[in-house]
């Protein structure tokens, strides 16, 4: 017998395997209703992102990526409250996928990533963290995002500028060469490989990928071996591959390099201006 948790008097399944994209999307509304609730007139919409809505989603890995997105910072009395529904989620398929960040309006259409949000990670609810927004995530919203419930995403007044879109890659690539050398263990170095190959997408097409499209895009950029065992792992072929951290390094080094070229582009054309 399955174990069923309540939310707000609504009952959601614990423990089952929720493979349709079509019954987490019933799932979403139904939390979304109950944000929209909590928040009243602070509510301006919930909206999904990534590759759940890109295509490339995998129900076995894969996490549900989100912007909630209100008028004002949220006050000691919505995140409290919000912390207690998403502790009633963590119980349930759907709220171990959740992964997002609270965000006001005019933060989002600022850019202004430094200041702190709400975020949902590893299941958890926390009020005030380091914002892990960045301008890649607005384009991926604007591109490719769903409207749960709430204002549409063309009406929320958000843009991306080419040089923000590089500064943000070029940031992302920074990253994940500092972690080349911390991990050793095959599923997270294959992490920030794809990661990498999506940066560079971005940077040659101004566009955002899924993982499959930037996997092709950058074949040859990964060699011929590589890229076999690449397809052979998404086709379920086999379950890992060496990956060596100099190969790694080289194709983040092309990254930057491309990310700089831009860079110093758009600094030509603004000083031409």
């Amino acid at each position: 017998m399955r174990e069923i948790i309540s939310i707000d008097n609504r009952l959601a399944f614990v423990g089952t395997s929720l493979d349709r994209e079509y019954d987490y999307m019933f799932e979403l509304r139904r939390v979304t209703r109950k944000l929209s609730e909590i928040l009243r007139s602070n509510f301006v919409g919930f909206y999904i992102m990534g590759s759940f809505v890109m295509g490339d989603w995998d129900p076995k890995s894969s996490d549900i990526d989100f912007i909630a997105v209100t008028r004002k910072p949220l006050n000691k009395t919505e995140s409290l409250e919000i912390g207690k529904m998403h502790q009633a989620l963590s119980r349930s398929d759907l709220g171990k996928k959740l992964d997002g960040a609270y965000a006001y309006l005019e933060q989002l259409q600022q850019k202004r990533f430094e200041e702190r949000t709400g975020s949902v990670e590893d299941h958890e609810f926390k009020a005030d963290c380091p914002c892990r927004l960045s301008a890649d995530n607005i384009l991926c919203l604007l591109e490719y995002g769903k409207c749960i419930q709430g204002v549409p995403i063309k009406e929320l007044g958000l843009s991306v500028s080419d040089e923000e879109l590089s500064q943000a890659v070029y940031g992302m690539l920074i990253e994940d060469m500092k972690e080349i050398d911390k991990n050793e263990d095959f599923q997270t170095l294959f992490f920030i490989l794809v990661d990498m190959l999506r940066c560079i997408y971005t940077l040659e097409t101004g566009k955002l990928p899924t993982k499959t499209r930037a996997i092709e895009h950058c074949s040859n950029l990964v060699g011929k071996d590589l890229y076999k065992n690449i397809k052979a792992l998404r086709e379920e072929k086999i379950d890992e591959f060496p990956i060596e951290k100099s190969c790694l390094s080289k194709i983040a080094s092309y990254g930057l390099s491309r990310a700089l070229v831009q860079g110093g582009r758009y600094a030509n054309i603004a000083g031409e201006d």
